[in-house]
């Protein structure tokens, strides 16, 4: 069996190293193309809240080159995989949620509510498209700013695949590839989350499995899942 997932292939990738386990062929390639969105100055936040490894990469990538000073802010993640690279820059972390945005605004307002005070203003850096799904179900009880700090363009015309299912890990990665292609006859797709699992229905992929927690990890195991139903 083979998979695609719609990102590049680190050497620590867990997507890679569940399946191989299991005999399958790894590929993968994005088809967004990131670029920095240069910044010397953050706005004034309490919270600075990020939803992806690639915004807290190029946060702190930014801050390096222009030699900024690491705000002092809160700091919190959508999920775990976020949240464990941005720890990895800032030395601790002060809310991290599920990996879903209903869930993790939930989580967050529990977490404020705890704390019997007023909160500052919740910055959210973020891709140039991103869909802002957390700040949206939050901007109604808390000051939000989405702050641009890198571009996602979807590549224009990304290769077909033929791998036997086809993983995807964001939304504009599944809108890219499917304005472009159809599912080949027998091809599968997994969605890493409820928003991207909602993006391919409205390309017209009805069937989908969706990764039981929002990590490579998850994504893997919902694969094997359509691997078995393929058989």
């Amino acid at each position: 069996m083979t998979a695609f997932i719609s990102r590049a292939l680190l050497p620590d990738s867990e997507f890679r190293s569940v399946l191989r386990a299991h005999g399958w062929k790894v590929f993968g390639q994005s088809f967004v193309v990131l670029s920095p969105i240069p910044f010397e100055q953050i706005p004034e936040a309490e919270w600075l809240f990020f939803s992806s490894q690639n915004a807290v990469r190029f946060f702190f990538q930014n801050l390096q080159k222009r030699h900024m000073e690491v705000p002092k802010a809160q700091w919190a993640a959508l999920g775990p995989s976020t949240g464990r690279v941005l720890e990895s820059f800032t030395g601790k972390l002060d809310f991290i949620g599920t990996g879903e945005p209903k869930g993790s605004a939930q989580l967050f307002r529990r977490h404020c509510a705890r704390l019997q005070r007023s909160i500052g203003t919740v910055v959210f850096p973020a891709a140039r498209r991103s869909r802002q799904s957390v700040m949206n179900l939050l901007q109604s009880d808390f000051s939000c700013i989405h702050f641009e700090i890198y571009d996602n363009q979807p590549l224009n015309d990304p290769m077909p695949r033929t791998e036997d299912v086809l993983a995807f890990t964001s939304p504009l990665n599944a809108e890219s590839y499917f304005k472009r292609h159809a599912l080949l006859p027998g091809q599968r797709v997994a969605a890493i989350g409820g928003t991207t699992d909602r993006m391919l229905q409205q390309m017209g992929i009805s069937e989908t499995a969706i990764a039981a927690e929002p990590t490579e990890r998850g994504l893997a195991e919902a694969v094997l899942t359509l691997g078995t139903i393929s058989n």
